[in-house]
């Protein structure tokens, strides 16, 4: 099985949800199937997991609903591989309703405690 999927036994699906640490010269190498200058990510803040590598924002966002996590808390970014260092960028489709929340407004995150919490797990999951 390719490293970066984990098999879900019961939906009998192949998904992208992190259920332990990844490398990120590992994702970067095995996964890393969309786009060569970034790996697109969300983040369920509320739950602390991490899903990576897909096409759209919204499809990691619908997989992590369908595993219990609610739209409230789930929050998207890029890591930019084509910078040195690496770069996350906290833009991402499922931020336009969690900022009108927060009293922003578009795609990109602009609160330094959201941004904190999310980086603080996203670098638990990924190195």
């Amino acid at each position: 099985m390719h490293p970066l999927l984990c098999y879900d036994m019961w939906a009998e699906e192949i998904r992208m949800i992190l259920d332990h640490t990844m490398n990120i010269e590992d994702i970067i190498r095995d996964g890393n199937q969309f786009f060569p200058d970034m790996i697109k990510f969300c983040i369920d803040r509320k739950r602390r997991k991490v899903i990576i590598d897909e096409e759209m924002h919204i499809d990691m966002e619908h997989e992590l609903y369908d595993d219990g996590s609610e739209y409230e808390d789930i929050f998207g970014g890029n890591i930019m591989i084509d910078r040195e260092p690496y770069e996350v960028i906290w833009e991402g489709h499922p931020n336009i309703e969690r900022n009108k929340k927060l009293g922003g407004r578009g795609r990109l995150i602009t609160d330094e405690d959201v941004i904190r919490d999310l980086s603080e797990i996203l670098y638990e999951w990924v190195k």
